[in-house]
């Protein structure tokens, strides 16, 4: 059987393009079936056409509600959204229906063959070096042998008869793509428990639901072939197929869980913006023709094709990911940062949920985000940026921080910091903390600055011990920023911690 590009395209299809997309719960949804998903939203959308979310969950022992919602809420995440919705195992009576006009037309027949007997059949092929399928044992059963094995209640599947003819479509994407009948042989289109395959479920539903593109991953070539016959069978002409490559690690492997993330909700977890995913994951495979790198998928529906899809694999980089990511980070405002952060912060147990109501540490919430939003790739990372600062005290001095304060100097610099804080604490008359900003900030470096003039300390001698008195670090956002965010008194509580360490030390 040929299915040429010429037979294709000779194909009507006066209705609106229809797209769909058909995972299976059986698990979260997979970095590279997020993409698959991805293009098919852009295809549909640049077409103008229209997309199906189908779940196919006709295995029933893996499958599971809870992967459903999983799925669907990663999908409502990424903002790609569906126009029809469908669930395989509520469409049971009409695969039962196709099934029963194949059996009739005698292109399908009953197989009455054990698991046992196909296990023992397929590991006899492959130690005689061939290869494992169905010896249509059960192709040729008489009549009155098929009746026997019912009386006998033997249970039995319903296998697709697959007769010669070499199979040749047009991949969209790849090309001109063959198959040899010798490597399909009869295969099951009903299961025992009266459930489908799932290449019979495909092609029954591709078929009631008029799909005229259907655009996967290359692991699914294999079954195209099998499509074909079965769409032939039931009278109906196959839509386009295009094939995605899939997407590997850098050296080359399957992406695994072992190399890191590998699911939406993981990506989601870890602090990435939906914005960034969706644009990190259509420049896999896929680029726009003007070269643009950053761009949302509105931008993307006016500039895509399936024919700029590459044949050639996708190769995942975690670090043009981050990159990506920081870039949309940085287009919020810090109100809009506010609000994605407040969660991890929550998640790390650096402040409780009821403190989202406390204005002053929410203040301080602000204060950080502002400080750290050019230095974060991924939101999960901001506790650890900014989780110190909401402490009374510092845990710890890193290597750096200890050798700064044991310089000679530094004594000296801290007792004059002390004294500024303190003079600048009194100014405000109060003796609730005061709101302070950057500014202030600033005042006190320079008032530090003109006290130590005359002892002629200056440059990272004056910056560094202030510094790692109030982080315990010698890098990070700019003092005075780490000033207002920490308020005066827990400066103050900061400093003395620190000369007292210096005392014990």
């Amino acid at each position: 059987m040929v299915i040429s590009k010429e037979i294709q395209e000779k194909k009507e299809v006066k209705m609106v393009p229809r797209f769909r997309f058909a995972p299976s719960p059986t698990g979260g949804l997979h970095i590279g079936t997020a993409r698959t998903a991805l293009f098919n939203w852009l295809a549909a959308r640049s077409m103008n056409g229209r997309l199906v979310l189908r779940i196919e969950d006709t295995d029933t022992k893996r499958s599971d509600r809870k992967y459903e919602d999983s799925i669907i809420d990663d999908l409502k995440w990424l903002g790609l959204g569906w126009d029809e919705f469908y669930r395989q195992s509520e469409r049971i009576e009409i695969y039962q229906k196709f099934a029963n006009k194949l059996l009739n037309e005698g292109k399908a027949y009953l197989c009455f063959c054990t698991p046992e007997r196909l296990s023992d059949l397929r590991r006899k092929l492959l130690s005689e070096g061939k290869m494992p399928g169905y010896d249509n044992k059960c192709r040729n059963l008489s009549a009155e042998d098929v009746e026997k094995n019912l009386r006998e209640s033997k249970k039995f599947t319903i296998r697709f008869k697959v007769e010669d003819g070499e199979i040749l479509f047009n991949d969209l994407v790849r090309g001109d793509i063959k198959f040899s009948p010798k490597v399909i042989r009869d295969f099951i289109a009903i299961k025992s428990d009266g459930t489908p395959s799932y290449n019979f479920a495909v092609v029954v539903d591709d078929s009631e639901m008029e799909i005229t593109h259907v655009l996967r991953g290359e692991d699914h070539i294999t079954n195209t072939a099998k499509q074909i016959l079965l769409f032939e069978s039931i009278g109906q002409k196959p839509p386009f197929f295009a094939h995605i490559s899939m997407i590997l690690e850098k050296d080359g492997s399957k992406l695994s869980k072992r190399y890191g993330a590998t699911t939406i909700t993981q990506f989601r977890e870890m602090g990435y913006l939906s914005e960034a995913v969706c644009n990190y994951l259509s420049m896999l495979s896929w680029h726009p023709r003007d070269g643009e790198e950053i761009f949302s998928i509105y931008d993307a529906v006016s500039k895509f094709k399936i024919s700029d899809i590459s044949k050639s694999p996708a190769i995942f980089d975690t670090d043009k990911l981050n990159w990506i990511n920081g870039i949309y980070i940085r287009k919020k405002t810090v109100d809009e940062l506010v609000d994605l952060c407040t969660p991890f912060l929550i998640g790390k147990k650096v402040i409780e949920e009821s403190d989202v109501e406390n204005e002053e540490i929410m203040l301080k919430v602000r204060k950080c985000v502002d400080a750290f939003r050019d230095k974060i790739k991924v939101l999960g990372e901001f506790p650890d940026y900014a989780g110190d600062l909401f402490k009374d005290r510092i845990n710890n001095y890193s290597k750096e921080a200890d050798e700064i304060l044991k310089l000679k100097t530094s004594s000296n610099v801290l007792q004059f910091f002390l004294e500024e804080l303190g003079s600048t604490l009194k100014s405000y008359n109060n003796k609730k903390d005061p709101d302070i900003d950057e500014e202030v900030g600033r005042k006190l470096i320079k008032a530090v600055g003109e006290d130590l003039k005359e002892y002629k300390i200056k440059g990272k001698f004056l910056y560094m011990p202030m510094r790692a008195s109030l982080t315990g670090m010698t890098h990070g956002p700019e003092l005075p920023k780490i000033i207002a965010i920490l308020g005066l008194k827990n400066c103050i509580k900061r400093v003395n911690q620190t000369l007292k360490y210096l005392e014990n030390n």
